[in-house]
């Protein structure tokens, strides 16, 4: 079984190995993006399990990246954690806002983020299997569930 694929996206180069470094010895393949816009070419060539994306970037900040990729219905199932040193409520407010699914204050703890990208990648891994079945299935069984109540 290969490894959940973790996009890490920072400025920083000291943080993304840091991060890569958790991830890494935790048993996460990941790779870097330095900014809003190469994450989103990073995404459109693979796919990842989670993202975890920082705030403050050039080009494109993390809260424009996540309100791009949850507007796209090929990426909008990703889960984002986003990280930054602005841990006030009004932006985790914007960090939800934006479509983010969690949320991390810098510093970051190693344990911490490790629960959460397990938490995330496992809801996102499951969740394509289910949209798998689904699709082998076909619309037999989407007929079904709309007869049931669930759309």
């Amino acid at each position: 079984m290969s490894k959940p694929f973790v996009l890490v996206v920072d400025d920083n180069r000291i943080t993304t190995k840091l991060l890569r470094r958790y991830l890494d010895a935790n048993g996460y393949d990941g790779q870097e993006a330095y900014d809003g816009i190469e994450c989103l070419e990073k995404v459109e060539e693979r796919i990842p399990d989670a993202i975890v994306l920082d705030v403050m970037m050039p080009r494109l900040d993390g809260y424009e990246t996540a309100k791009r990729l949850k507007a796209n219905p090929k990426f909008a199932n990703i889960p984002i954690v986003i990280v930054t040193a602005l841990n006030d409520v009004a932006n985790q407010l914007k960090a939800i806002e934006s479509g983010s699914d969690d949320f991390l204050s810098k510093p970051i703890e190693d344990k911490l983020l490790i629960a959460k990208v397990k938490m995330l990648t496992t809801i996102s891994i499951q969740q394509r299997k289910m949209d798998a079945l689904a699709g082998a299935l076909g619309k037999p069984l989407d007929s079904a569930l709309n007869q049931l109540g669930f759309e």
